[in-house]
């Protein structure tokens, strides 16, 4: 390893060092990816244990696989791959009969008071609407759209994250989009 932090090594180096045994690297990756595959989860799952339950699965899924890992591809989606999987088997196995996720669940988070109290509830409130809307969804959709929007991948990646090609991504993406506008035109002012 280099001179530098874990931490500061990027993606591929730190994948390379995990993959002849470097704990500190798989640690380091680990830490980095977390907040990613638990968003995943939790927009599949819901908050909470369960998502925490399959964010740790994920993990050692990938590590047990790891050594199938190629580090010259983007680790997000390999790991975007395995937390989706990992999900789908999950919801299988509970047979969910309600909601995926409970919008209340998030009471508990601190709102930015930098804004003032007024813009602050009405942040705290549109997100609610926005994941009230996302309910509608399948878990699969709200997987693509999490990937897509909150983590920043590309349709491509999330293409290889989910096990779709890319244009069955688009179309899937843009229908999950026309139901998130159908759901919240109310809130947008009527707007679609």
């Amino acid at each position: 390893m280099s001179t530098r932090h874990p931490d500061e090594e990027p993606d591929d180096a730190l994948s390379r060092l995990a993959l002849r045994g470097d704990k500190r690297a798989w640690r380091a990756l680990i830490r980095r990816h977390t907040p990613m595959v638990y968003r995943l989860a939790a927009r599949m799952l819901g908050p909470g244990a369960e998502a925490e339950d399959a964010t740790q699965e994920a993990f050692l899924k990938a590590y047990a696989a790891f050594a199938t890992y190629d580090p010259a591809r983007p680790l997000p989606p390999w790991l975007g791959r395995i937390t989706y999987h990992v999900c789908l088997k999950r919801l299988a196995h509970a047979r969910r009969l309600g909601p995926a996720f409970d919008p209340a669940d998030l009471a508990h988070v601190e709102d930015d008071s930098t804004h003032g109290p007024e813009r602050a509830t009405a942040a705290h409130e549109v997100g609610e609407l926005v994941l009230a809307a996302m309910d509608r969804l399948s878990a699969q959709d709200r997987a693509l759209i999490t990937l897509r929007y909150m983590d920043g991948m590309t349709d491509h990646e999330v293409g290889d994250a989910v096990g779709m090609n890319k244009n069955t991504v688009r179309t899937r993406l843009h229908r999950a989009r026309l139901v998130l506008q159908r759901a919240l035109a109310p809130v947008l002012g009527g707007r679609e």
